[in-house]
């Protein structure tokens, strides 16, 4: 298997692609797939040197240009053939790599993935479904940004598409949906989540119902469905807490009058928590509903992060994703 990874894309590239590449081959050794570095090989190449890795699984294409946050997504397919983003996109289209990550602009990733891949049969929509960590083990949370605006049959869909991908992540065969909404009574919510419930109560035999936003975190539910602008406050709004609670913990600390004998006592609680609210554990996300493997990971992403990314499209290839939620789909006939 040949992974294309956008060595230019993210906010700490490519200083953490090539580092999260050089972990992974180390890491899995014989059982890595090979890597393919796309991006300007000026600034790649250095970071190579000195390094100890399987080379023989890995390759580096150079990428002469940039896709930045300012490039608009529609156009870049056009304007930036060049750039690292998009030649890694057509590695994967050419079937010359199995699957794709990048950690750049999302939109641009969407964008080129839809115009160059298209979709898998019978989706209306793609969706960005990354999985949240929490206490209780963490949930899928479907859709997160790829769509501002869905349809009733969007929301069905991703709740299939989250279900089968969060299966193959974690081994979870019976996960358990939920339909993110105001109220956990079928009678209330917007237009779209009315509208949504009975469907997904009909396609879905492990649908529990609306869960709330504040259950979220409780383990109540392994996949919350919602539109992608719900979605993505949601996400960042998790990010800025889990991001802020432990500094507000040490500074409620100094205030006290026992202040070292403190810290040292919450020290391995600190660690707890900060071990399970790790979102680099998983890494990126599919792009789900795409007809091939590409995968987002987090602009910020370090070094692990990415090693963990590659090693999720690894895992989701070789156990069929794509194919999985294809026969899935397949199944059910949902009117627009």
């Amino acid at each position: 298997m040949r992974i294309a990874l956008d060595a230019m894309g993210g906010d700490n590239a490519p200083r953490s692609t090539v580092g999260g590449a050089i972990d992974y081959l180390n890491t899995y050794g014989e059982d890595a797939a090979d890597v393919i570095l796309v991006g300007r090989e000026d600034s790649i190449k250095p970071l190579l040197k000195n390094n100890s890795f399987p080379a023989e699984k890995l390759t580096v294409i150079h990428a002469p240009d940039l896709v930045t946050m300012d490039d608009k997504p529609a156009k870049v397919l056009r304007t930036k053939p060049n750039s690292s983003l998009v030649m890694a996109i057509q590695l994967l289209k050419s079937k010359e790599a199995e699957a794709v990550i990048s950690a750049g602009n999302t939109g641009a990733l969407l964008a080129t993935s839809l115009f160059s891949l298209g979709m898998i049969k019978g989706i209306k929509r793609p969706a960005f479904a990354p999985h949240i960590p929490g206490p209780e083990g963490g949930f899928i949370l479907c859709d997160v940004g790829a769509n501002a605006d869905a349809k009733p049959q969007n929301l069905v869909q991703f709740g299939i598409m989250a279900s089968a991908y969060l299966e193959h992540l974690d081994g979870n065969d019976n996960p358990t949906v939920g339909l993110l909404n105001i109220g956990i009574e079928e009678n209330k919510g917007n237009e779209l989540t009315l509208a949504a419930y009975p469907l997904m109560k009909e396609h879905l035999p492990n649908f529990i119902g609306n869960i709330e936003a504040r259950y979220i975190l409780d383990g109540q539910v392994d996949v919350v469905v919602c539109d992608g602008f719900v979605g993505n406050t949601v996400l960042k709004f998790i990010e800025g807490v889990t991001s802020n609670m432990k500094q507000w913990l040490i500074n409620t600390i100094k205030t006290q009058p026992n202040a070292a004998e403190l810290s040292n006592l919450m020290q391995p609680i600190f660690s707890e928590m900060t071990k399970q609210l790790d979102y680099e554990e998983f890494g990126g996300t599919h792009l789900l509903g795409i007809s091939a493997h590409v995968l987002k990971a987090h602009g910020d992403s370090t070094p692990r992060s990415i090693s963990r990314t590659l090693y999720t499209a690894q895992k989701a290839y070789h156990e069929n994703l794509i194919q999985d939620i294809t026969r899935r789909i397949a199944l059910h006939t949902i009117e627009d």
